[in-house]
């Protein structure tokens, strides 16, 4: 009994743990959200929109078949994480931007909510599961769909977070973020931008060597601009002056 007793506090113990890390991590990403500038909420809240539109405009939900009620629970919540998902990409920190392969997870997220909530024969789960009888794509098929997109959605967010925070927290150890350094930037930098104002190139003239008042006999103006006493050396050029 007492060595039951043992593994039993052992286990209650490591899951309060894991739950107040779990509760930890979630509170450092609400917070992480809730410090995002307006306009960059205001972008996230624009892509869940179109999110929406897209997923509903896919799957026919206000067709006349219509769509039960969890149908519009997920599509609401897939639409949410990929609004926030799209609004990390934009206005990242240095050492969190967005990459090419970083947008898979929003476009396979958006389209396992299509299959999920899709209620008419000419969807796209109708063509995918033509074999599949109609109840085990409705209770199955459909169900296992909307979770798995939900869970993506909501890991790839938590991701992009993770990153952004790492960016935020000034570092000593030199450790680096897992972003992925084989794909291609999404937002490209633009040429040039990190660099001063550029000036044209001109050629120097004599009119910038030349002295702009007369100097003493013996003295000349070298290369730089400054002048040199050339201590009665030359002779020629004293006499042409003179």
């Amino acid at each position: 009994m007492d060595t039951d007793s043992r593994i039993e506090e052992t286990v209650a113990r490591d899951s309060g743990r894991a739950m107040a890390g779990v509760r930890h991590q979630l509170s450092g990403d609400f917070a992480l959200l809730r410090r995002w500038r307006p306009v960059r909420k205001a972008r996230a809240g624009i892509a869940a929109v179109a999110a929406a539109t897209v997923v509903v405009s896919m799957n026919h939900m206000t067709g006349p078949t219509g769509a039960m009620w969890w149908h519009a629970v997920i599509v609401a919540a897939g639409s949410i994480l990929a609004g926030l998902l799209v609004g990390s990409y934009l206005g990242a920190p240095i050492g969190a931007e967005a990459t090419v392969c970083d947008t898979r997870w929003p476009l396979t997220g958006l389209t396992g909510l299509v299959i999920a909530t899709s209620t008419d024969p000419g969807t796209l789960a109708a063509h995918l599961f033509t074999s599949a009888a109609p109840i085990l794509l409705a209770a199955v098929i459909q169900p296992a769909f909307a979770l798995l997109s939900l869970a993506l959605l909501g890991w790839a967010l938590r991701k992009r977070l993770q990153l952004e925070r790492m960016a935020l927290t000034p570092s000593t150890g030199g450790a680096s973020g897992d972003a992925c350094t084989a794909c291609r930037p999404l937002f490209p930098a633009r040429t040039g931008t990190l660099r001063g104002p550029s000036t044209p190139y001109r050629r120097r003239s004599q009119a910038d060597v030349s002295p702009p008042f007369p100097l003493p006999r013996g003295q000349v103006r070298d290369g730089s601009g400054d002048r040199t006493d050339t201590g009665g050396q030359f002779p020629r050029l004293q006499a042409h002056r003179t």
